[in-house]
């Protein structure tokens, strides 16, 4: 699983800026549905598990939850901090968290689909629950809507080279439906409440949309890494035309999108 890391690290090392000015917005339409299916109250500890910019973290503390946030990436960790200074930052990554607090209440949130062992990130999620306590979790699906496939169609228009992407072996894969997020929390014996696929449609200037993957933010921004110049101009000129379809009269692209979202009791 090293290369499996290897390839997520490369993603996002030193990118939290970048990705908080531009994919972050696309993650942020599960914050409030995630802990509202939580059902976190004011005194609540929260686990924030791969915090990236901070957003739930921010809305946590805003609820009157006590904070820990983690990630893997400290670059991640440092612009959290400045965003939610109520929060306790702490380097980590699943699943190989050891914490001495028991949590009321644990936030994943497009955390699983970055991990490699997805089933032992979720048993080691269980285990830093109280009784009682709730972990919510959300992916991206395998049909992610225009959010995402608008990317597939511009390297599929600008024949652009696809480099390595990182694949689990099947035993520690999931089916990314709620009914697969569902066994994987049933696997580490945590009781399902809820599982369900969120709609939303994000809003962004297709400048700033084109600017995540040109700044080098995810694996998009690897995809854009490994093309030519002038395979950039023809995705270029693929992105203005097919984004046409999606432009409002306020300028923004209102791209649909889903999330799968569950939430599970200890």
């Amino acid at each position: 699983m090293a290369v499996f890391e290897e390839l997520i690290r490369d993603k996002w090392a030193g990118r939290a800026q970048a990705y908080a000015e531009t994919f972050a917005g696309q993650c942020a339409h599960t914050v409030e549905p995630v802990l509202d299916a939580l059902g976190v109250v004011p005194g609540d500890l929260l686990l924030d598990v791969g915090t990236g910019a901070g957003a739930i973290a921010v809305a946590a503390l805003a609820r009157g939850c006590a904070v820990v946030a983690v990630d893997p990436e400290p670059d991640m960790l440092a612009l959290a901090s400045t965003r939610a200074p109520g929060a306790t930052m702490l380097h980590g990554a699943l699943p190989d968290l050891d914490l001495e607090q028991r949590f009321d209440a644990i936030a994943a949130n497009f955390v699983l689909n970055q991990v490699s062992d997805p089933p032992a990130s979720v048993r080691c999620l269980a285990g830093l629950l109280r009784p009682g306590g709730r972990v919510a979790a959300a992916v991206w699906p395998a049909d992610v809507g225009p959010l995402q496939s608008l990317w597939t169609e511009v390297v599929d228009a600008a024949s652009a080279v696809r480099p390595p992407s990182p694949e689990l072996p099947s035993d520690k894969d999931f089916a990314r439906t709620p009914d697969g997020l569902s066994r994987l929390f049933a696997q580490a014996g945590l009781t399902v409440e809820l599982a369900w696929t969120h709609e939303f449609v994000h809003a962004v200037d297709p400048e700033v949309w084109w600017s995540g993957p040109a700044r080098g933010v995810s694996s998009m921004g690897q995809l854009f890494a490994a093309q030519t110049p002038e395979v950039l101009g023809a995705m270029r000129e693929a992105y203005d035309r097919l984004n046409r379809r999606y432009l409002g009269s306020d300028g923004l692209l209102h791209l649909p999108g889903r999330a799968v979202v569950a939430v599970a009791i200890r």
